[in-house]
């Protein structure tokens, strides 16, 4: 379509296009008035030429069928495996469509079908042992089927019929499967199971039982006994159809066969003392009959976590199974460093259990749980026992391990306080006869109280509160009282010295404590830095230079205070 400028400003055309249909340039000219100038350029006769738009016609509009290429649109983004990366409003389009579900579903299925073809033709030259590795890949499609409108139901026939068309039956039927991908099938079943159960009225947990007891007859048993294809579905739809009971059942089993075991060799080591000497000649710290049992109880307790009502009894039995992972004697305690192995995955299935519990329940608090576990790692001084489940519960209730280190450290503070009174009513009486003590009475009396510090900052949570004792040790070491002094009557125009005792050793154990705190990186309250320059200050005017040297220095630099490291001495 051709139009015709109305004014002189219309836009000019390009003076070299020819496409036959173009007059050639008239000699008219109009002005463009610039700032500087006037130009006069020639002014072509013909007309602009619009940009040509598509314009479909009427019948072609009548025969398109948008919705058809939609869907083919959906059909190529399923079969090419891309849905995942489709844009969102995309990917809710598909999941709305029943088309695109369907089709989904008959594409998954073809793909199975395909990985049986070529586990069958494996199998005719030799055993196959790429059992579900080959269709492994189509799990997180079954899945995705799942999340669409109306495909749960599609999805879970599909996932058993996964189970199904993954393996080729051996000619004597033990089909051996690794447990880690055995669970991988497995829990994608299990949750499944799940949302079937929640969501849909005519789930029927007994026919579903029977279906996938008749796919695991083919398989063979492990070496924990058990046989691991769709191992947690069952259970989970055991403790659907028999209740409670089967799931306590396999609760109470387990802990049976630990208690013989650990009944077994204590009454041997109670009965004979040399058998301590035996089992370490032969260099283990546990029969094996224990050892046993205690790493069969690992998968029996994963069970118990995927069986209705069973995380709570999965994670007693850990605590449990723990409790007696190492023999109590009067000489050592044995098997905590010998099953390693046992306490990793105790505490790692320990730590993935209590997350799931507080996902379900965020009021669970397992304050017993982890007083528990806080007395144990004191008592054997074992730092490999269920370290991360202990540093999650204290992130959940710090303030149970603060009441625990709190008693612990007023225990120790009134014991010191009692020392330094006891000392102190002698020292009174120094007083009233007129005589001073010549030997550093409450120095020798705090030194020993060093120990108890020590014992204090090795408790879980105790650093911090054993760097804080250990000041107030310093601050009772010396006394204020009238006519003594910090040294017994030796003041600034005396000449009598009394040496005193614990500034070395009070040194040492305080500098210790604050480098565990610079190893850790961690930061020191600035009131430690107050109460020690106090005391030095009030030392100084006596001419005392010992107090807390080395460890006065060190705080000096954690705290950014380099410049008075000497200030104090």
């Amino acid at each position: 379509m051709e139009e015709t400028p109305t004014s002189p400003s219309h836009k000019r055309k390009n003076s070299n296009l020819d496409d036959g249909n173009l007059n050639a340039p008239s000699s008219k000219a109009i002005k463009l008035e610039n700032v500087n100038q006037t130009e006069h350029i020639p002014l072509e006769e013909t007309t602009a030429i619009l940009p040509i738009r598509f314009q479909p016609s009427i019948p072609e509009l009548e025969n398109f069928d948008a919705q058809s290429h939609i869907f083919d649109l959906y059909k190529f983004i399923t079969s090419e495996l891309m849905l995942s990366r489709a844009p969102v409003k995309i990917q809710e389009l598909i999941d709305r469509d029943p088309k695109s579900r369907d089709f989904y579903k008959a594409s998954i299925q073809t793909w199975i079908d395909e990985g049986q073809a070529l586990l069958h033709k494996t199998y005719t030259s030799s055993v196959p042992t790429n059992n579900f590795q080959i269709n492994q890949k189509y799990l997180a499609d079954i899945e995705t089927l799942s999340h669409m409108s109306h495909g749960l139901p599609l999805a879970f026939e599909l996932a058993l019929y996964l189970c199904q068309s993954s393996y080729v039956e051996g000619e004597h039927g033990n089909i051996y499967i690794s447990r880690p991908v055995a669970k991988s099938y497995d829990c994608l079943v299990h949750k499944l199971c799940l949302r079937m159960k929640n969501e849909e009225s005519k789930f029927e947990p007994v026919v579903h039982l029977l279906r996938i007891n008749d796919q695991r007859k083919f398989f063979a048993v492990d070496k924990e006994g058990l046989t691991s294809h769709l191992l947690f579905t069952r259970d989970l739809l055991v403790s659907w159809v028999e209740g409670p009971p089967a799931v306590q059942e396999i609760h109470d089993e387990t802990k049976k066969r630990i208690l013989s075991a650990y009944h077994c060799i204590s009454g041997k080591i109670r009965h004979n003392p040399m058998a301590v000497d035996l089992l370490k000649i032969y260099n283990v710290d546990l029969p094996k009959r224990l050892i046993s049992s205690l790493k069969k109880s690992i998968p029996q307790a994963e069970r118990l976590s995927y069986m209705a009502g069973g995380k709570y009894l999965a994670f007693d039995l850990l605590l449990f199974a723990g409790r007696h992972s190492f023999i109590e004697c009067d000489t050592d305690d044995l098997g905590r460093k010998i099953i390693e192995e046992f306490h990793k995955a105790a505490d790692s299935l320990l730590l993935q259990i209590s997350r799931s519990i507080r996902q379900e329940n965020p009021a669970f608090r397992p304050v017993q749980a982890m007083e528990m576990l806080h007395e144990e790692i004191e008592t054997t001084k074992y730092f490999g026992y269920f370290p991360r489940s202990y540093k999650l519960f204290l992130s959940w209730m710090p303030e149970v391990e603060k009441a625990l280190i709190q008693q612990a450290y007023d225990d120790l503070r009134t014991k010191i306080s009692n020392g330094t009174a006891d000392v102190e009513r002698r020292l009174e009486i120094f007083v009233k006869d007129g005589s001073r003590p010549t030997s550093d009475l409450l120095g020798r009396k705090m030194c020993g109280y060093v120990g108890d510090i020590n014992k204090l900052s090795n408790k879980l949570g105790g650093l911090f509160p054993a760097i804080e004792m250990a000041i107030f040790l310093g601050e009772c070491s010396y006394t204020k009282m009238e006519g003594l002094g910090p040294l017994y009557g030796w003041d600034i125009y005396s000449s009598f010295k009394c040496k005193r005792e614990f500034d070395k050793q009070g040194d040492h154990c305080l500098k210790a404590l604050l480098q565990r705190v610079q190893k850790g990186n961690l930061s020191l309250n600035e009131d430690i830095y107050n109460r020690m320059k106090r005391s030095i200050e009030y030392l100084k005017l006596y001419d005392i230079n010992t107090y807390f040297r080395s460890s006065y220095r060190l705080i000096c630099q954690l705290l950014g205070r380099e410049d008075e490291e000497s200030s104090g001495f």
